[in-house]
């Protein structure tokens, strides 16, 4: 009887045990559905940001997420980055939900479009959208040329409206009209989904919202528990990797210029130092990041040869001894170039004041005070070593014929001569150094030999 019971028991337990893993797999697979990824995206849309959301919705649609939520904020950014993202979330096989957040935040400018390509958006309280007006690569447009702009900007907005059964009329005015928009009327006229200012009132409102997405029916989203009143999904937390939060973050206007600034400083200090120094290194690295945002940025060249123009005067200023008229043009020219360097630009792609006064006060300590001190180190006479042999007088102690020694300020030097040949005790004159080799001829008669000795002694007093 109790080996009976132990089989019976025994049978039971591979049964239970083979239940739990025929259950698993479906188990899993409604968890790995389950997973909403969430991706930041802060401060400008640039190239580094577009490619970065590439990359995270591949991922999402890769894993098999059941959603990707975008938390916007942003001031705007360039119209060729925007396009591809918008691209990208329209072409997406996985729900893109566009979060305006965290409270205070805005989406205007090229954030607009991404808002309106979101197959939802929702808002945080106190945020703001709008003001969509197109930023190409170049800052100054011509009217026809800025005209043809806006009017492809505005209609491909409101394509994205009527796609997204979203206000078509605000969409228009957003482009033509820089209308903005607070998120509590947005929600009321239809410009976005509605009103969430956490992530948890998100998830709770896209539960069972229904999108259709590319390549699929629709979708239905089930991302809240109703009786546990707690979100039923895991929230993958999603960030920037180290190479694009660099990128990314050179392209702050402000950023970019000051990159430019110190590289170009660094290069001048190491010219005057010679050897590949730490400040030669950094400042060609700081020149490729500053060039690179640059070539992103809506950048007006001209500002930039205003900036060449103002180092080149300060650098000429400094061989002239003084503060003088070249300094105050190096100046204006900086002062100048800063102001027109993005000019024509969106005012959040533009210096702030405080960027320029910033860099005027960089330059001119570094000008007066670093490279002052750099030149006047560089110029001065060596006092010790081999190069404060040259001009001093010797006595032979060997045959120089053409190498011997010399004695020179109680030293021995090994020391040659282009001479047919110099006597042991003759008197000679150092004429340079090779090394710690001295080239040396012998003192003609007539010759001051006091002369070195006395600027020896007035260099050692």
């Amino acid at each position: 009887m109790l080996l009976r019971r132990l089989c019976a028991a025994w049978v039971a337990t591979l049964l239970a045990g083979s239940l739990i893993l025929i259950a698993s797999p479906s188990q899993a697979q409604e968890t790995a559905s389950r997973t909403v990824d969430l991706v930041e995206v802060r401060g400008l849309i640039d190239p580094p940001m577009a490619g970065y959301l590439q990359e995270r919705l591949n991922a999402a649609e890769d894993d098999g997420v059941h959603a990707l939520i975008i938390q916007l904020d942003t001031p705007g950014g360039l119209d060729i980055a925007m396009r591809e993202i918008v691209q990208t979330i329209t072409n997406s096989t996985v729900p893109v939900v566009v979060w305006i957040a965290p409270r205070g935040a805005q989406a205007a400018s090229a954030g607009t479009f991404i808002a309106y390509a979101g197959h939802l958006t929702y808002a945080a309280q106190d945020t703001v959208l709008g003001a969509a007006v197109p930023v190409s690569l170049s800052s100054k447009l011509s009217p026809p040329l800025e005209r043809k702009l806006t009017s492809n900007a505005a209609g491909y907005m409101r394509e994205l409206a009527r796609n997204r059964s979203r206000n078509v009329d605000w969409a228009q005015r957003a482009v033509v009209d820089a209308a903005t928009i607070g998120a509590t009327r947005a929600a009321e006229i239809d410009v976005v989904d509605g009103i969430a200012s956490t992530l948890g009132d998100l998830l709770e409102r896209l539960d069972s919202q229904e999108v259709e997405v590319t390549g699929s029916g629709p979708v239905v989203l089930e991302t809240w528990d109703e009786e546990a009143q707690a979100p039923n999904v895991t929230v993958r937390f999603q960030g920037l990797g180290p190479i694009e939060r660099l990128l990314h973050a050179v392209t702050s206007p402000e950023l970019a210029f000051l990159l430019l600034l110190v590289g170009t400083f660094g290069l001048i200090f190491e010219i005057y130092n010679p050897g590949i120094g730490l400040a030669g290194i950094l400042g060609a690295a700081a020149l490729i990041l500053g060039f690179y945002a640059l070539s992103v940025l809506p950048t007006n060249w001209a500002g930039v040869l205003l900036l060449v123009a103002a180092v080149g005067l300060l650098v000429l200023d400094l061989h002239t001894g003084g503060l003088g008229v070249l300094t105050a043009g190096g100046f204006t020219a900086l002062v100048v170039g800063a102001l027109i360097l993005f000019s024509g630009a969106p005012p959040a792609l533009r210096l702030s004041l405080w960027a320029v006064a910033a860099a005027v006060a960089l330059t001119a300590l570094f000008f007066i005070s670093v490279m002052t001190a750099a030149l006047r180190v560089r110029l001065r006479r060596p006092i010790t070593g081999e190069e404060a042999m040259v001009g001093r007088v010797g006595e032979a102690k060997t045959d120089i014929a053409p190498e011997g020694t010399v004695l020179s300020k109680g030293t021995l030097w090994r020391a040659r001569t282009m001479e047919t040949g110099i006597a042991a005790g003759s008197q000679v004159k150092v004429m340079a150094t090779e090394g710690l080799v001295l080239l040396v001829e012998p003192l003609h008669e007539g010759e001051d030999q006091e002369a070195a000795p006395s600027v020896a002694a007035k260099e050692e007093r």
